[in-house]
């Protein structure tokens, strides 16, 4: 069964690269011939990976990420899309900026602006951390459908010695509700002692399985320079193409 839906998904995937234009559902079904139902699940899975994005006029439309997958370099477009947002929060708080995306149940780091301030905790590209143990795999989890984050949940390593501060999946599961409600997630010297890090999903640019963090020492860390990194963040969103949102 499980390849079944394979090859119906790249049956999909291959028509509408053929096309190379949106298309809407009721095309879309007609020319794979799948039933509605099974074709627009297919999407939605799609489409929560960040492989399609649905338009407007509800048509649906490849995004660059596919494309990326036959490039040498992976981040290519993600790291495209996502530096001139870095850039602005690295010009306004001159702290490190990085951009993560998820990995199974972790959290990769695939790129980073480093703050010019001595003080500093820098994280380079190509590290990894248990999803949940940092703001931006938070993020990202807490942007994702209900059935898959669940699984996320499920999965995670509570035993992990970095996870010291989520002891149970109840807790785990209520801080990415509490992420979720608010549009940003956060983590205070959970990772490691002494520095505090503040994240958004780029979901809304249609990359859900990619956020951006602020990270900082603690010392640096207070109530006011949070709601100033949280008003940055809500105001890059208002900022994010309308296409992207309604996916």
């Amino acid at each position: 069964m499980a390849i079944e839906v394979v090859e119906k998904t790249f049956s999909v995937l291959e028509f509408m690269a053929r096309h190379g234009q949106p298309l809407p559902l009721g095309e879309l079904a007609a020319g794979v011939g799948l039933p509605k139902p099974t074709l627009y699940r297919i999407l939605r899975t799609l489409r929560n990976l960040g492989y399609v994005e649905q338009r407007e006029v509800g048509e649906y439309a490849l995004t660059e990420r596919l494309v990326s997958l036959g490039r040498n370099d992976r981040f290519h477009h993600l790291t495209q899309l996502a530096r001139p947002l870095m850039q602005r929060l690295h010009a306004e708080f001159d702290e490190t900026v990085n951009l993560g995306l998820l990995e199974g149940t972790y959290t990769l780091y695939a790129d980073v602006i480093e703050t010019t301030q001595a003080l500093r905790w820098i994280v380079k590209p190509g590290v990894r951390d248990p999803f949940h143990t940092t703001a931006l795999g938070r993020a990202i989890a807490a942007g994702l459908p209900e059935e898959r984050r669940s699984r996320l949940v499920a999965k995670a390593d509570l035993a992990h010695p970095v996870a010291r501060r989520i002891k149970t999946r109840a807790a785990l599961q209520r801080i990415l509700e509490e992420t979720r409600r608010r549009g940003w997630a956060v983590e205070e010297e959970e990772t490691v002692t002494g520095v505090a890090c503040l994240a958004f999903s780029l979901q809304p640019w249609g990359e859900p399985l990619a956020a951006i963090s602020v990270s900082m020492p603690i010392n640096r860390y207070n109530e006011r320079r949070r709601a100033a990194l949280v008003a940055a963040f809500a105001e890059l969103r208002a900022k994010a193409p309308a296409a992207a949102v309604t996916a």
